[in-house]
């Protein structure tokens, strides 16, 4: 499932395997409860695909993932993300 994700995620970026294992590690290790954790993890994954988060995204993304109601489940999450 992992590996069809990436080819899905990857299919619209130029981003290496790796570099979004290594993100994923990141963000394992990021208190998500945090507010400024989770806006320098948001600006980190823009930075990684070439892309400036508009300021209104940034702020209803950190709300989503600071107040838990972010999908953890694959699925909802890529519903979530088209």
């Amino acid at each position: 499932m992992i590996k069809n994700f990436f080819e899905q995620f990857g299919a619209n970026v130029q981003v290496e395997e790796d570099d979004v294992m290594d993100m994923a590690a990141d963000a394992a290790q990021t208190d998500l409860a945090d507010d400024t954790d989770v806006r320098n993890l948001i600006r980190s994954v823009g930075a990684m695909v070439g892309r400036e988060i508009d300021p209104e995204v940034e702020d209803r993304l950190a709300s989503i993932i600071t107040s838990g109601e972010a999908p953890t489940d694959m699925a909802s999450l890529m519903e979530m993300m088209s």
